[in-house]
């Protein structure tokens, strides 16, 4: 059985409130068929950590100054809740003064997200009014904090499947203010804190096609940044527009990029604009696999290095790949060490970070064989 003191300490040496929120979620997930099985001294340690943590996110949250930190804080938070549902029958169960730390919690949060929660609004009625639209706006206009005010892109794209029940004229409102923001990022030289913003919004773009709208993502792949070209593009394309060929080359050529832009075209028919050079199975595949390594859950980055190592067939075709890498991600033994990945077009794309070494056999051959019987 797992030793809960020791894994409840280990959350608590984590750094940042993302990595103790995977770690909290991964825990969770883990604990679910063993409710009835977690012994009572394990419950009282686990109860005794949330509840103590419930505490310390109520002081810090009101003095956190970065969005995009606090977000990180209200993950954590809803794992939380989660794990405070698990070592709880009922809320009966929780001291009267822990109880009311856990709903001014939740009061907080929800008073902090206020830009999700107008977005929410928007989508939670039958039929949206042009009155929750205009709440929205003038909660999020005066914001100075770039990454809280990209949080309505992302709840766009949340929503972008109810997107085309809203009425024109809301369409229009929404599309416009997208536009807006688009101009803006790409008026001025995007730095750190506004480039993750200008991607998302031309991914958002999408959902809002316009004559306005075209012009601003066009402005937007003067930027030359991939991950803003790409979604520009993208949107591009969904809206039946011409895209630049330096823009193609431009993305053909970026590792991370590559294999998402040839799929864009193929999904428009348009693959014949791709560098005849850059679309061989390989190079995208290749592409594909360091795509995925730059997850921040994966590697967070390119690897240093990555060499093909052939392909094999097992319900389908995987091209098979080693890699090294000095990610903060990797432990210590893993570290500069070559280590296997695949690319599969049915999204089998993985690596578990195996040696490659314990893989290896004498001719490559035998090596693919192998890897392909043992992690395939």
């Amino acid at each position: 059985m797992p030793n809960y003191n020791a894994i409840v300490e280990q959350i608590q040496q984590f750094s940042t409130y993302s990595e103790k929120g995977r770690f909290l979620s991964v825990l969770l997930n883990s604990m679910q068929n063993k409710r009835n099985r977690l012994g009572k001294a394990d419950k009282q340690a686990l109860a005794q950590f949330a509840l103590e943590e419930v505490s310390a996110l109520l002081t810090l949250i009101p003095v956190v100054e970065s969005y995009k930190q606090k977000t990180e804080i209200f993950d954590y938070e809803d794992s939380l809740m989660g794990l405070i549902m698990f070592t709880h029958d009922s809320p009966a169960q929780i001291p009267e003064a822990n109880l009311q730390g856990i709903k001014a919690l939740v009061e907080l949060v929800n008073r902090e997200r206020f830009v999700e929660n107008a977005v929410d609004a928007i989508f939670s009625q039958p039929n949206a009014d042009m009155c929750a639209v205009d709440h929205l706006l003038c909660s999020v206009i005066p914001l100075k904090d770039e990454y809280q005010k990209s949080t309505v892109f992302q709840g766009l794209l949340h929503y972008q499947n109810q997107v085309g029940n809203l009425s024109a004229e809301i369409k229009q409102r929404l599309g416009d203010y997208v536009a807006s923001e688009i101009e803006r990022y790409a008026a001025a030289a995007p730095d750190e804190s506004t480039l993750d913003a200008l991607e998302i919004a031309c991914d958002a773009a999408k959902l809002f096609p316009s004559d306005r709208m075209t012009n601003a993502l066009y402005a937007a792949l003067k930027s030359e940044l991939p991950n803003v070209c790409y979604y520009a593009m993208a949107s591009l394309l969904d809206a039946r527009k011409q895209i630049p060929d330096q823009t193609v080359n431009m993305l053909a050529n970026d590792i991370i990029y590559a294999n998402l832009t040839y799929l864009a075209l193929r999904k428009h028919r348009k693959t014949a604009a791709f560098p005849a050079e850059l679309s061989t199975p390989e190079y995208l595949a290749k592409s594909d696999l360091v795509h995925w390594l730059t997850y921040p859950t994966e590697l967070g980055q390119v690897p240093d290095q990555i060499e093909y190592l052939g392909k094999v067939s097992k319900k389908g075709e995987y091209y098979v790949f080693r890699y090294k890498s000095n990610s903060d991600t990797l432990s210590d033994d893993l570290k500069g060490q070559w280590l296997i990945g695949w690319s599969n077009d049915d999204g089998g794309t993985f690596s578990n970070f195996d040696l490659y070494e314990q893989y290896e056999k004498k001719t490559p051959e035998k090596t693919l064989a192998y890897i392909k019987r043992k992690l395939l």
